[in-house]
């Protein structure tokens, strides 16, 4: 009895640790790890990034202060109409995270761009997509 109680502790054990570690790692917004960069547009890509939505438009911006590179995801493509152009300069305000060593995500809630600024989300982190019509900002 001690045996069967001893086995299926170590089965469920490495069951639940499969099941961890298959698993994706979702970002979200964190307002607690909230930034703001200045760069250059490096590149510029339509990626998948949450289940059962249009593909988003991602940015590759080198910082220019510390030369680092960020990988920023700014909105569902249906939601941003304005041209972005290679070396083109952005600010960004978003959430910081970081997937694996070298790279640093940030999750964007305003942008400026050309003088403009653009509220992709409120200031809680959520979508304004999901409200209809983007926000300029004053």
């Amino acid at each position: 009895m001690r045996i069967k109680f001893i086995f299926s502790f170590i089965l469920i054990f490495v069951f639940s640790l499969d099941l961890a570690f298959g698993q994706k790692q979702q970002h979200f917004y964190d307002v607690d790890k909230e930034m703001k960069i200045v760069g250059t547009i490096q590149k510029i890509v339509m990626e998948p990034r949450y289940k059962n939505t249009s593909p988003f438009l991602i940015v590759f911006l080198d910082e220019k202060t510390s030369k680092r590179s960020y990988k920023v995801e700014l909105s569902p493509k249906r939601f941003f109409d304005y041209d972005l152009h290679k070396g083109e300069n952005l600010m960004v305000t978003g959430s910081f995270y970081q997937n694996g060593v070298n790279n640093l995500n940030i999750i964007a809630r305003e942008i400026r761009l050309r003088g403009e600024t653009l509220f992709l989300r409120d200031k809680h982190g959520f979508p304004n997509w999901r409200r209809g019509k983007k926000k300029k900002g004053p």
